[in-house]
């Protein structure tokens, strides 16, 4: 279970989008669901929400292919089929929100199995965060799919302030989710038990 969440922390890391080589995504998207994919297949049996988020991989891996590379380089195309390419990148992105859901839900689970208090208020918190900033860029997206030109051009500073915003809680839910990494951690296991050890010791000295 410890490397599935360094998986799912690396996962969640590539699904910001950096276009380079002339629209190419040098984070792609299909390489991080796979990540996640793949830490899933051991962590699927540890509660409900991992387990749905196993299950909705699969169709957010297909659909995550659109965003390998920007179409934007290439107009002629998108006179053809932008609004189509719009719409799946307005599904995948909300059925993305529903998977970093299921994963933070997953993860606070395990931390309260943990007893860490700690990880469990801070998933819980960031999530909440990562969820109001999304559902704002779902709006803002839901609006370009509109005839509101003029009205467009008003919220394209919104849009790309709250972009920024889902860039830094993106990387702060990777960051709960690495602090779990961390503690699952083999060699933090057994300087805890070492410690629980020795407090024992000591009760057992001063009966």
């Amino acid at each position: 279970m410890h490397s599935s969440f360094f998986y799912l922390f690396w996962g969640i890391l590539l699904q910001l989008d950096f276009y380079a080589f002339k629209g190419i995504d040098i984070l792609p998207d299909v390489l991080g669901y796979y990540l996640i994919y793949k830490g899933l297949k051991t962590l699927a049996e540890e509660n409900k929400y991992f387990a749905l988020a196993d299950k909705l991989i699969p169709p957010i891996l297909a659909l995550s292919v659109v965003k390998v590379y920007n179409f934007t380089y290439h107009p002629e195309f998108l006179l053809s089929f932008s609004f189509a390419l719009d719409i799946v990148k307005a599904i995948l992105f909300i059925a993305n929100m529903y998977l970093v859901y299921l994963l933070c839900q997953g993860s606070i689970a395990v931390a309260a199995s943990l007893e860490d208090d700690y990880l469990q208020t801070t998933i819980k918190q960031r999530l909440y965060l990562y969820l109001g900033v999304a559902a704002v860029l779902v709006f803002l997206s839901i609006l370009s799919l509109l005839p509101l030109g003029e009205i467009l051009a008003k919220f394209r500073s919104f849009f790309t302030i709250f972009y920024f915003a889902y860039i830094s809680v993106v990387v702060i839910i990777a960051a709960g989710i690495y602090g779990l990494y961390k503690e699952l951690s083999p060699d933090r296991k057994k300087i805890a038990k070492a410690k629980s050890r020795g407090k024992q010791g000591q009760a057992k000295r001063k009966r």
